[in-house]
């Protein structure tokens, strides 16, 4: 399926999904978004879709955001679905999810829960490890509390890059997190800085 095939086949079927949005809530899955999720993987395996709603009543804006979990070899797709996208009446389409470090204040305190531990980020220490200057691609060296010592590197390393993506959005995920490694210790080589300040470090490579 191209782009434009996607876009006119969501015309067809968009009424049906504000619909289904407006009587059943935008967290609840309709069959037609089981069907919008189908098309997108029809476009390219790997995307998905998140639909919301923003306003009330005559001021109300249906948003569909086309998200790739900031897998930075689909980011590709989902600019060009996104830049092909027509104007849709009642619709804002968006490419990624935004973070939200600069509009929630609290959120560097927000215990990020998962099945067995949280993860608080304003205890989070990091180096930059290694970096690529031509890719422009950092790995990250992570120092960790003792609550986390016996936490799987694979659990680690999931529940980073979605703490990442909520605080700084997926684009910066995408294009700027390789490798993520984990420690419990203050190596002496490094200087450890606050979680808070990844963004800032990072650009400044540039």
């Amino acid at each position: 399926m191209t782009a434009k095939e996607f876009w006119d086949d969501f015309k067809d079927f968009e009424e049906s999904l504000r619909l289904d949005m407006d009587f059943m809530g935008e967290e609840k899955k309709s069959r037609t978004f089981s069907y919008l999720c189908a098309q997108l993987d029809d476009y390219c395996l790997g995307l998905s879709p998140i639909a919301s709603i923003l306003g009330k009543n005559t001021n109300k804006k249906y948003v569909l955001t086309i998200s790739c979990s900031g897998k930075m070899d689909l980011l590709l797709y989902v600019n060009r679905l996104v830049d092909m996208a027509p104007e849709i009446e009642h619709w804002e389409i968006k490419a990624l999810v935004a973070g939200q470090i600069e509009t929630d204040p609290n959120i560097m305190s927000e215990p990020f829960k998962s099945d067995d531990f949280s993860i608080t980020p304003k205890d989070i220490r990091f180096t930059v490890y290694s970096w690529d200057p031509e890719k422009g691609i950092f790995d990250l060296l992570i120092l960790l509390p003792l609550n986390l010592a016996e936490v799987d590197d694979d659990k680690l390393d999931n529940a980073f890059r979605a703490i990442f993506k909520e605080l700084w959005g997926e684009r910066f995920v995408g294009e700027k997190i390789n490798c993520l490694f984990f420690t419990n210790n203050a190596i002496f080589e490094y200087d450890f800085l606050d979680l808070e300040i990844l963004e800032v470090c990072l650009n400044s490579f540039e």
